[in-house]
């Protein structure tokens, strides 16, 4: 008599595959506070509790990656936020972080922009650019103690390509840790 190895279910009967979380909306809230506690648990955390805001935007999002992309955006909440309420900011929302940074630096630019008229041969995009890359840099080096390894991974760029603009920005890193 041979023995039949165990197969997941997955593979038994395609049907019963479980339903995306944009069909079961229900549930994502008791997983949001179930990942809050896996947050304590295992990465250290202090207990954190959800303002109204984010639990309604929670509730309501499609997370077209299941139940890993809730488990990752809350996990990443309760390490980023040093308050105790998570609030929508918390929440690595791509879309709304690039609307609202791009409106800080609109924001910034737009009186510098008044006066720009006034040069004939300007380069604002190599004036600019480099200091934002370069305040971005520091601030993520000081963050990681001057880690290099951990700055490259938050900042998603290589580390030879980190050390590269480091070099090239000037940094001096005897100045952040």
């Amino acid at each position: 008599m041979t023995e039949k190895k165990a197969q997941p279910e997955l593979f038994q009967n395609p049907s019963t595959a479980p339903l995306s979380l944009k069909e079961r909306k229900a549930e994502i809230l008791p997983l949001v506070r179930k990942f809050i506690k896996l947050s304590e648990e295992q990465l250290g955390t202090a207990p954190k509790e959800l303002s109204k805001e984010i639990e309604e935007h929670l509730a309501t999002y499609d997370w077209p990656g299941g139940e890993k992309e809730l488990e990752t955006a809350v996990k990443r909440a309760c390490i980023l936020s040093d308050e105790t309420v998570l609030q929508i900011e918390d929440f690595d929302f791509k879309q709304r972080q690039a609307k609202s940074i791009g409106r800080f630096v609109e924001v910034r630019l737009k009186s510098f922009m008044k006066n720009i008229n006034r040069f004939e041969k300007f380069n604002l995009y190599d004036m600019v650019i480099p200091e934002v890359e370069k305040s971005l840099m520091v601030m993520v080096l000081k963050e990681t103690k001057g880690n290099q390894i951990k700055a490259a991974k938050i900042l998603g760029i290589n580390r030879n390509t980190l050390r590269s603009k480091i070099r090239t920005l000037k940094i001096k890193l005897k100045d952040l840790k």
